[in-house]
């Protein structure tokens, strides 16, 4: 009988952590407006329901680096709201007053972090903290830098996944710059590097991402013109064919081709509420529905857009919408902010709601 417990025990495991390597799935996109207004697009992918809500965070809170001994501890200099999972105070990632948004990515078999140690423990946070440090404590990307060196990210478990999260991260200020985080070494900090190109996936490595790019340079919206093959003229395949070749499938490095050529070949906008409405269209792209990215396994979970945000980072508000519930819907951190008096961290329902469709029948004419 012992046996036979341990064999169901590392089986168990086996097919968790089997799981948890399939679990690759979100992407991000920044649409900038020409008259300098930014939003950003994200959509998360887990296999597991998440149970995901909104947090509002008021200043004032006081946090800790979740490692033993308590670890970094810190108070919120700024209020901040974002998603976060399985009902606990930890965020996927989120925006603060200031405009300054992070968003944790998977990145599994290439996240590498230092080890817990208690002579360094008053300076150690967990990965899943690290959204919710920088939120709270940080206003620009200057100060992301700086709050790195002061801290340092380790291996410690996260306890609802009984695993050290692999995470990297994408940070972005109001004017639209961002920066990489990726912890690639045990032994070193973590690199920090600038995003360009302004999306972000999964593994590979950030740098391995642009690379890649180079293998579809040739790929453009204007449609190709037409040519002779030994005296027949031949057309292109329709709209769209100078997009010929675009990778299609759910891969990371597919996924970061399409929003990186989408994003840059899309028509310009002019304002925060045409950016709005141009990164809901572009993340559309993006969206996984269930069955379409399965493990090789009879019992495994499929990976699913559970929600997608898209953040105005000029007006403070987030736009939110579930697989369940396709409709957006808004968060006002301003408004929170100037309506919040008892100073406590709010919650906005967003796992499991139900869509509202409008009915206009009425207004036929």
């Amino acid at each position: 009988m012992r046996k036979l417990n341990l064999f169901v025990s590392i089986a168990c495991c086996a097919v968790f952590f089997f799981h948890s390597a399939q679990v690759q799935a979100c992407t991000g996109i920044k649409v900038q407006a020409t008259d300098g207004s930014v939003t950003f697009a994200r959509t998360m992918e887990f296999g597991s329901p998440l149970k995901s809500n909104i947090l509002l965070v008021p200043k004032g809170q006081k946090w800790s680096g979740n490692t033993p001994d308590t670890g970094y501890a810190w108070e919120n200099n700024y209020a901040f709201l974002g998603p976060n999972a399985f009902d606990q105070n930890m965020f996927v990632e989120g925006m603060n007053e200031k405009g300054l948004y992070i968003g944790a990515f998977w990145f599994p078999e290439n996240a590498k972090y230092p080890e817990f140690t208690k002579s360094e423990a008053s300076k150690s946070v967990a990965p899943e903290m690290i959204s919710a440090l920088i939120l709270g404590t940080c206003a620009t990307i200057e100060d992301v830098r700086n709050k790195l060196q002061e801290i340092k990210i380790v291996n410690v478990e996260y306890k609802p996944l009984k695993m050290v999260l692999p995470l990297h991260w994408i940070v972005l200020d109001q004017k639209g710059n961002a920066i990489v985080i990726e912890p690639l070494s045990k032994e070193a900090p973590p690199e920090v590097m600038k995003n360009k190109v302004g999306v972000f996936t999964n593994s590979p490595q950030f740098t391995w991402h642009l690379q890649n790019l180079s293998t579809y340079v040739n790929l453009t919206p204007v449609n190709v013109e037409s040519q002779k093959i030994n005296g027949l003229t031949v057309e292109g395949t329709g709209e769209g064919s100078g997009m010929l070749g675009l990778p299609g499938d759910l891969t990371p490095p597919s996924r970061f081709i399409r929003a990186a050529l989408y994003s840059n070949a899309a028509e310009k906008v002019t304002d925060a509420d045409a950016a709005v409405n141009q990164a809901m269209m572009l993340i559309n792209n993006i969206s996984i529905a269930k069955g379409l990215a399965v493990a090789p396994k009879t019992d495994a979970v499929a990976d699913y857009t559970q929600w997608t945000m898209v953040y105005d980072f000029k007006a403070l508000k987030c736009y939110f919408r579930t697989y369940n519930n396709q409709n957006f819907n808004i968060v006002d951190l301003k408004k929170f902010l100037s309506t919040q008096p008892d100073k406590k961290i709010k919650t906005v329902p967003m796992w499991d709601t139900k869509p509202d469709y409008k009915d206009v029948t009425q207004t036929a004419q």
